[in-house]
Parts: structure tokens; C-alpha cells; sequence
């Protein structure tokens, strides 16, 4: 114990300058959109490896559980590009919806899960080199995941669904209402349909899904089953309670979705706004 005081003793300036310079630090991160941008991409990729190495000792371990879920997943999208009568174009790696659908989709593995915060991440093991870009989608069979907002050579972080600061366009199924999916940072399981008019139909056991308006995710992709609906606003409105079909909190390989017409969608919806 007295070795530590008289070391404490010693080295009490260096320390106390690396205390505070690491409290700068992180002041200046924290409050500068730049420097916070510079951060996240000049450690994107040191930060990737560490998380990726972590990740692959966890699944040595989970091996067959792995094996078991990919199996199921393979499954599922043949299944589902049979039914589509659509086909594999080139790599494996790479599946296509269909003619009428403007989507690829390319797998990614997640090696970093955040969803017991308010405001949580997602890190992917593909970026750049893969064609990844910000703003595209990622989903899993079971549902909708998130949206990249950074990418690296290498990796991408992706904002998840559980996140405050995010809001997606949702549809009532079988009708065309539409509403905003928001999250409140209580429960990893449920979200909420905001903004939904009080005329709408709406019942507990409907389907939630991805509308028709989205260039992020194709639609009509199921995000979750409505489990109440109550009138908020003086009864104005329908504010949804929805249990999602995707377990976030189990994510091992989800897909990267790109949209091709994307940008030009970008440029009309441009050239309405300048009308």
C-alpha cells in the first residue's frame, strides 16, 4: 500500500496533466460535430478489430448455435427467392428482390450491439470496400434494424432502431395509413406508431410493416404487431404500442440494403422541393 501512495506521490503531476487532458478530450469530442465526426472515423477501424476479435471469441463458443441460425436463414431467403422467382446474380454473397424492387441486399455480421441506452449503435464487419455508403438500410428476416450513418474501409456503424433520434416511415397493414415509428428508451422489445389520425383502422394484433414512401427498405418488410392503440391529444390521434418482430437484442448476420434508383429519387423529390 505504501508503494502506491509513494508512487501516487511521485508521478502526481504527469498524472493529474493525463486526468485533465483526457477530460478535454472528451469535452472537446463531445461538443464539436467535426472533431466528433474526425473521432469516430480516425478510430473506426482500430476500434473495429478490437471489437471483431472480441466478437470472434464469442462465437467460438456459439459455434453450433450459429450454425444452426444461419442454416435457417439461408433457408428462409432461397425460400423466399424461389417464391419471388427471383435469382442469385453473381456471388452468393449478393441477393437480388426482383426486377420491380430496385434492391440488392449484401450480408453483414454484427460484431457490437448496443440496446440498453437511449440513444444505441450498431457496428457492422463491412464497409467501403464492400460499397457500403451512409443512409442505407439494414435488416434481418425477422425485420428492419437500422440505418448506416458512418462507414470506414472496413466497418460501418449503423443507427439502430432503439435510438430516440431516429424515425421511421411505418404503415399500418392492409391499409394506407401511415405513421412515425419513434422509440422511447424503455423497452428493447417495443416501439412506438406515432401520428396515426384517429379515423384510421387499427386494432390490436395488426401488422405493422415498412411504407410504400421508404427509400431505405423495401416495402411491406414486417416490423411488428400492434399490441394497443390509444387516443392522445384530445383524441386527435392514435399514438400505437408495437411489439417488434426482431429480437434486438439477439443480432449475429444481418443484410445491407441498397437502393439504386436512391439518388435519382433524391433529384426529383429535389426538383418538386424547387418548383
Amino acid at each position: 500500500m505504501q508503494h502506491i501512495i509513494n508512487f501516487l506521490i511521485k508521478y502526481r503531476n504527469l498524472l493529474l496533466y493525463l486526468f485533465l487532458f483526457s477530460i478535454a478530450v472528451v469535452f472537446t469530442i463531445q461538443s464539436h460535430e467535426y472533431h466528433r465526426t474526425t473521432f469516430i472515423h480516425s478510430t473506426g477501424n482500430v476500434t473495429g478489430e478490437i471489437l471483431e476479435s472480441r466478437k470472434n471469441i464469442y462465437e467460438y463458443f456459439d459455434l453450433d448455435q450459429q450454425n444452426k441460425y444461419l442454416s435457417e436463414e439461408n433457408a428462409k431467403l432461397r425460400m423466399r427467392l424461389l417464391a419471388l422467382g427471383d435469382t442469385l446474380l453473381g456471388s452468393e454473397s449478393i441477393l437480388i428482390f426482383s426486377d420491380s424492387l430496385p434492391y440488392s441486399v449484401v450480408p453483414a455480421r454484427v460484431i457490437k450491439n448496443d440496446y440498453d441506452k437511449l440513444d444505441n449503435f450498431i457496428t457492422l464487419d463491412i464497409g467501403s470496400n464492400q460499397n457500403v455508403e451512409p443512409d442505407m438500410g439494414v435488416i434481418t428476416s425477422n425485420g428492419i434494424v437500422g440505418i448506416i450513418d458512418v462507414i470506414s474501409k472496413d466497418y460501418a456503424r449503423v443507427i439502430s432502431v432503439l435510438n430516440s433520434q431516429i424515425s421511421l416511415n411505418a404503415q399500418i397493414k392492409g391499409t394506407s395509413t401511415i405513421g412515425s415509428l419513434t422509440w422511447d428508451g424503455a423497452d428493447p422489445y417495443k416501439m412506438s406508431l406515432i401520428d396515426v389520425p384517429r379515423l384510421a383502422q387499427v386494432k390490436k394484433g395488426d401488422t405493422i410493416i415498412t411504407g410504400q414512401q421508404s427509400t431505405t427498405f423495401p416495402p411491406d418488410i414486417e416490423i411488428g404487431v400492434v399490441e394497443r392503440a390509444i387516443l392522445v391529444d384530445n383524441g386527435s390521434r392514435y399514438e400505437i404500442e408495437v411489439r417488434l418482430i426482431n429480437d434486438m437484442t439477439d443480432l449475429g448476420y444481418v443484410y445491407v440494403v441498397k437502393n439504386r434508383d436512391t439518388e435519382a429519387i433524391k433529384i426529383i423529390d429535389t426538383l418538386q422541393t424547387n418548383e
